[in-house]
């Protein structure tokens, strides 16, 4: 009897597995069949980002060889709208690249206030990658040391004049010549000779900077 029991048992124990395999084996193969089509639109993606960033990179490297051409102040506006179209139409690293550019085309076009509004925009937002954003404030400073408020540029450029930084000699040399506009020769001549000494700055900028720092220290004398 017990013999029967077991056997019986056992028929029921395999019954409910069978009809638990029936009812979860749709699921299962749902599962699977939505995993290779996850995987296969990632690869797509994949693509598609590829595809993307090689035609962003095609369009960016296009307007800058035409940049390298540039004479008059129209060539300059007019490469300055095509890096404008080259920002719309491209990923954020492109698109943020191509703004850089449009700006210093637009100020070396005599378009202050349209690059000041680039620049600004650029220093301002979060989502922007820190070194462009850095860029943005170097191309700001650089155009702003004979108009701006002297104490919104040297907070702006005095971490990246900080001795780790990879902008230090261009901040130094800006912080430099906006001590000569407010008339600081002996801080301007301090700043100039520490660009001289320092062997990480490039040589042309070292001799400028060395020149300087002689005359300024020759005329206080």
């Amino acid at each position: 009897m017990v013999d029967i029991f077991d056997e019986v048992d056992e028929d029921l124990r395999a019954e409910r597995v069978g009809r638990f395999a029936r009812r979860y084996a749709i699921a299962f193969l749902g599962l699977a069949v939505a995993i290779v089509v996850c995987v296969g639109l990632w690869q797509a993606w994949l693509w598609h980002v590829r595809q993307r960033d090689a035609a962003a990179a095609s369009a960016f490297l296009s307007v800058m060889n035409a940049a390298g051409q540039s004479g008059s102040s129209g060539d300059r506006q007019a490469l300055a709208a095509r890096f404008s179209t080259v920002a719309e139409t491209s990923p954020e690293g492109y698109a943020t690249l191509a703004r850089l550019n449009q700006a210093s085309l637009l100020a070396d076009a005599g378009k202050l206030d349209q690059a000041n509004a680039i620049w600004n925009r650029l220093m301002s937002d979060d989502s922007v990658n820190p070194v462009l954003r850095q860029v943005a404030i170097l191309g700001w400073a650089s155009h702003a040391l004979d108009t701006a408020e002297p104490s919104l540029i040297q907070a702006r450029l005095q971490p990246l004049a900080s001795d780790d930084s990879a902008w230090r000699p261009m901040a130094l040399q800006d912080l430099a010549l906006l001590d000569l506009r407010q008339g600081n020769r002996a801080a301007a001549a301090k700043r100039f000779q520490t660009l001289a000494d320092d062997v990480t700055t490039p040589d042309d900028m070292r001799r400028l900077a060395g020149a300087l720092a002689q005359a300024l220290a020759g005329a206080k004398g």
